[in-house]
């Protein structure tokens, strides 16, 4: 469903009150709304924000193997640890307490 940023919370999904930040009724303090300006039920809200977050660890999960995939992004995990000078100079110990 094509979905459209509330430009009355600027997709923020809260507004700010006169003493406190509330839910913006515009669109149901889920920051989008229908290309109409119309703002969406509950359950095609849920359904909506859950898609997109989907789609966006999806999108992360891609661009990551395509950083390791080019060398740009350093290696993770427990092995670091393990791996290289551990900066105690002549003699130092490399105990990791196993």
């Amino acid at each position: 469903m094509p979905l459209e940023r509330c430009e009355v919370c600027r997709g923020a999904g809260r507004i700010r009150g006169i003493f406190h930040r509330m839910e913006c009724a515009a669109c149901n303090g889920g920051g989008f709304v229908k290309p109409d300006g119309a703002a969406l039920d509950y359950p095609a809200l849920v359904e909506q924000l859950r898609l997109r977050l989907a789609m966006s660890g999806d999108e992360r999960k891609r661009m990551q193997r395509v950083l390791q995939q080019a060398g740009l992004l350093p290696e993770q995990g427990a092995a670091v640890g393990y791996q290289g000078n551990n900066r105690k100079g002549a003699g130092g110990a490399h105990f990791t307490g196993d």
